[in-house]
């Protein structure tokens, strides 16, 4: 299992319902804040983006797909200054929207988030920028995807909200491969997945985090000396090997503690390489905020799909 995989896994990508907007000149959308990643896809038309608060407008084209990370409230406009229909929700339409704003429609927008069951603990989206923008590439396999989602949306089929979820899940890990292929190892932790000695270091601390590792051992395993792999894992990672390590061992027990309550703490620290329940306990409210035994119990007293909920947006 490569590390990207081991990644997503623990996150567990739980994207959400789907809608398909098509709107007439002048148009304009403002969207609110949202507790998830939210993304956009420009499938006929061109226009602008601009986060809220913030001068610089983006112009996207047609076949562009954007991933905000964080959800901030944001613009996308057919020209700057045009006006905007301001604070749409991304629940407001239900799921599986098909919006018709207009009967000559010049542009239409996909719309969708990507939720994660447990964004709480996971890393991956603190290591994105807060936008994400893919460029439309003829050659890409994203297109087919979308082509897909844009097809499934408009037809009245059963299942059709389970087809576009499964469809959106493939979207994500597209934008994130694509992301990395544009930027490589300036696409921090994701690029550093790719890297021959980082890359290799990542899957032995994701496929076996009970080990004792250490700086040494890793560089070791990876064949190279210890200050040059250090550096190097830093550089690309963002943190050295040990703090990752550690929150790494600290995002699987975060999700052992929430869904296996006859799993012990003690049994728990062993499984992330800790000889001792305190040290475990100690290492984990560092990093989490909180004690094991209460992270535990305020995971029972809240639904799982309530945790990071997801909607479909429109406009």
């Amino acid at each position: 299992m490569d590390s990207l995989t081991h990644i997503l896994n623990l996150a567990r990508l739980k994207s959400s319902v789907y809608c398909r907007s098509e709107l007439g000149s002048p148009w304009g959308l403002h969207f609110a804040a949202h507790p998830g990643a939210v993304f956009h896809v420009l499938h006929r038309g061109k226009g602008y983006f601009q986060l809220e608060n913030e001068a610089e407008l983006r112009p996207i084209q047609e076949g562009d797909v954007l991933l905000l990370p964080d959800g901030q409230a944001h613009s996308i406009v057919e020209t700057p200054g045009t006006p905007t229909l301001r604070n749409l929700e991304l629940d407001q339409w239900g799921e599986c929207a098909l919006m018709r704003w207009s009967d000559t429609p010049t542009v239409v927008i996909l719309c969708g988030t990507f939720n994660f069951e447990y964004s709480r603990t996971t890393s991956l989206l603190r290591h994105l920028p807060r936008i994400v923008h893919i460029p439309y590439r003829a050659d890409s396999p994203i297109n087919r995807v979308l082509e897909l989602m844009a097809d499934e949306a408009q037809a009245q089929r059963p299942a059709k909200e389970v087809v576009l979820r499964r469809l959106a899940d493939i979207l994500f890990v597209q934008i994130i491969q694509r992301w990395v292929e544009m930027h490589g190892k300036n696409s921090g932790l994701l690029g550093a997945l790719y890297d021959p000695l980082i890359g290799k270091a990542l899957g032995l601390i994701h496929a076996q985090p009970h080990h004792a590792w250490t700086v040494a051992s890793l560089a070791s395993a990876v064949g190279c000396s210890r200050s040059s792999f250090s550096a190097h894992f830093t550089a690309l990672v963002g943190e050295p090997p040990i703090e990752y390590l550690a929150r790494w061992r600290m995002q699987l027990a975060s999700r052992w503690l929430a869904e296996d309550p006859s799993l012990r703490v003690g049994e728990i620290a062993a499984r992330v390489g800790y000889s001792s329940e305190a040290a475990f306990s100690k290492a984990f409210k560092r990093l989490i905020g909180i004690a094991p035994k209460a992270y535990r119990s305020s995971a029972r007293a809240v639904p799982k799909n309530a945790q990071n909920n997801g909607f479909c947006c429109s406009g």
